[in-house]
């Protein structure tokens, strides 16, 4: 890729990622979800019913947030092998990880259908077949840790990255794997595993917009730089 291409594609990386912190303030706090399992499957169908629209819009929005994630890592990663050139492979483990959090997917999927079939009548135990066997929060904090792990490491080796987002990647990335293990437990909110993912998710937040600001920062000064350098040798 030329200087041109590599900028467009860093620009377009913070485009993604905040538009994944967007995303995912608009399902937190507008589109409601479907009831935890702790309810009665009828009532569990009843909130499906009546809420229909917004449970199908947060699926929506969430298929969204997992595309704009999965373009935001990828830039990541693609910028992190620029900068390791031959000699590194951390982007790899980045990517791979990145690219596994498309498991989210599934789980829009599975409420889509669920929904669907509720408005079309299915009723009774059947439906817990077509229940979401977890959150998506549960579901791609492994991938999520994988990414983090990849991106701590690589960004502190290659400094694409201030040397403070490379530590909390590390941090995310051990809370995304402690975190995880609340699917392990009986509570509805993961217990006292569920105060990692928390965290986790919070802090994912703080790094996603501070990597976008430097991704797009870096482009800019690279526009910069070969502005001036076109002007020297003219």
């Amino acid at each position: 890729m030329n200087d041109s291409s590599d900028r467009l594609l860093d620009r377009v990386g913070a485009a993604a990622g905040i538009a994944v912190f967007a995303l995912f303030l608009a399902i937190v706090m507008v589109a409601p979800a479907l009831p935890a399992p702790n309810r009665s499957i009828e009532a569990i169908a009843r909130a499906a019913a009546d809420d229909a629209t917004g449970i199908l819009l947060g699926s929506y929005l969430g298929a969204l947030m997992s595309g704009a994630l999965l373009v935001f890592g990828a830039s990541v990663a693609a910028r992190m092998r620029r900068a390791e050139a031959a000699g590194g492979g951390w982007w790899l483990i980045a990517l791979a990880g990145i690219s596994a959090t498309a498991v989210g997917l599934a789980t829009d999927a599975i409420v889509t259908t669920f929904v669907r079939s509720v408005g079309h009548g299915v009723r009774g135990a059947t439906l817990w077949i077509g229940y979401p066997s977890g959150p998506d929060g549960v579901l791609i904090a492994i991938p999520l840790a994988v990414f983090f792990l990849g991106a701590g490491l690589g960004a502190r080796s290659t400094a694409i990255l201030p040397r403070w987002l490379g530590n909390l990647a590390l941090a995310l990335a051990a809370l995304f794997v402690v975190g995880a293990g609340s699917v392990t437990g009986s509570e509805v909110d993961g217990g006292v595993l569920g105060l990692p993912l928390l965290l986790g998710y919070l802090g994912l937040l703080v790094w996603i917009v501070s990597a976008s600001i430097s991704l797009w920062r870096g482009a800019t000064v690279a526009r910069s730089g070969a502005v001036v350098l076109q002007g020297a040798e003219s």
